[in-house]
């Protein structure tokens, strides 16, 4: 059976990886990132799925809320990449931050899944 994937549908992905993380939901999470996938934050850090695992984990950051603004799609082929932005309330090593942020979700099909390999937060300017 080919499953096509739809604009929808890839913002959906997103929006569930988003809901994982505001459920601390870690295994789920973990099922659609990638092995290789990548994290890349405003700083300019950039975490492996390992690094970013722990992190979520040890509470060191927390995903409070997350209220998107608007989010649009493109595929290509068996690759979606996935734009939006929101507001983001976020617990960085017991401080809380509220962010107007940028993001970018770069889903590739692997096998009759889709994996999250690289997810981008920018800074609204």
């Amino acid at each position: 059976m080919v499953s096509e994937m739809i604009e929808s549908n890839a913002i959906s992905l997103s929006e569930r990886k988003f809901q994982n993380l505001i459920e601390k939901d870690f295994g789920s999470f973990s099922e659609l990132f990638d092995e290789k996938g990548l994290m890349f934050y405003p700083t300019g850090k950039v975490e492996t799925k390992p690094e970013l695992l722990q992190r979520l984990e040890s509470g060191r950051t927390v995903f409070e809320k997350i209220y998107l603004t608007k989010t649009i799609a493109r595929l290509f082929q068996d690759t979606a990449v996935v734009h939006g932005e929101g507001m983001f309330t976020l617990v960085l090593q017991g401080e809380e931050l509220i962010e107007n942020l940028n993001f970018i979700d770069v889903w590739v099909k692997k096998g009759e899944k889709w994996k999250l390999v690289s997810s981008h937060f920018i800074k609204m300017v």
